[in-house]
C-alpha cells in the first residue's frame, strides 16, 4: 500500500514548524551571547582587580624579601608578568639626578633606582608562580604605560615597560591606561610615596617631574 502524499495542510503545517524551531535557535543564541557578554565583563573586572592587587603586593612583597620586584607589561600580547631582579646585581646611583640637591637625589634614588646592566629578571624565589604571564581576558587591553623611562603606548616597537618595586617599600612613578571590551577606560596610578594603585574610571594623564628642572 502506497503512502498518501501530503496535502497542502500538512505540508503548510511543516513549514510553520520548521520557522517556529529557526525562531527558537535564534532565542537561544542571542540568550548565550548575552550571557557570554556578561561573563566577559565579570572576567575582565577580575583581572583589572587582580592586576590591582598585584601591585599592592608586589610592592610589600619586596620589602618583605628585601629584593627588587619587576612588573613587565606586553602591551602588544595584553599580557604582564612579574618576576626579581637577580640577587646579584647591585643599585648604582641614578646619574640622570646628578645635578640635583642632596635630599633630592637620594628621594630619586629611592623612588626610582637605577640597576646594572646585566640585571636578570627570574621568577620570584618565594613565589614563583607569580612569574606566569596573566593574559588580560576578552577584549581587554592596555593603552599605554607611563613610567620614568618614559610613555609606551600599543603600536611602539621599543622594549616593554616595566616598573620597579624596592626593599626599601617604595615604588617607580607608574600610570596604566586599560580599555574594556565595552569600550570604558581606566586609569591605574601607582604612587611611589605609599605603593598604592589610585583607581580612575577614566582616562587621566599623569607625567612623571621629579627629575626636571623648572625652567628659570
Amino acid at each position: 500500500m502506497r503512502d498518501r502524499p501530503y496535502t497542502e495542510w500538512q505540508r503548510g503545517f511543516t513549514v510553520a514548524e520548521l520557522a517556529l524551531v529557526i525562531v527558537i535557535i535564534g532565542m537561544a543564541f542571542g540568550l548565550v551571547a548575552t550571557r557570554l557578554g556578561v561573563v566577559d565583563a565579570w572576567r575582565e573586572n577580575a583581572a583589572f582587580r587582580k592586576l590591582v592587587d598585584s601591585i599592592v603586593f608586589i610592592n610589600n612583597q619586596a620589602m618583605m624579601d628585601q629584593v627588587y620586584y619587576r612588573m613587565e607589561f606586553d602591551l602588544e600580547k595584553r599580557q604582564y608578568r612579574i618576576g626579581v631582579m637577580r640577587p646579584e646585581s647591585t643599585v648604582t646611583d641614578n646619574l640622570s639626578g646628578a645635578n640635583l640637591p642632596p635630599l633630592q637625589l637620594e628621594l630619586a634614588n629611592i623612588l626610582s633606582p637605577a640597576i646594572n646592566g646585566d640585571q636578570t629578571m627570574i621568577p620570584p624565589p618565594s613565589l614563583p608562580s607569580l612569574a606566569e604571564p596573566v593574559q588580560l581576558p576578552g577584549e581587554m587591553y592596555f593603552e599605554d604605560i607611563v613610567t620614568p623611562r618614559g610613555k609606551s603606548a600599543l603600536g611602539d616597537r621599543r622594549e616593554n615597560p616595566f616598573l620597579l618595586f624596592s626593599p626599601r617599600n617604595a615604588s617607580e612613578f607608574g600610570v596604566i591606561h586599560l580599555t574594556l571590551g565595552s569600550g570604558k577606560q581606566f586609569t591605574i596610578l601607582v604612587n611611589p610615596w605609599t605603593g598604592l594603585a589610585e583607581v580612575f574610571p577614566e582616562y587621566k594623564e599623569y607625567q612623571y617631574t621629579l627629575n626636571k628642572r623648572d625652567s628659570m
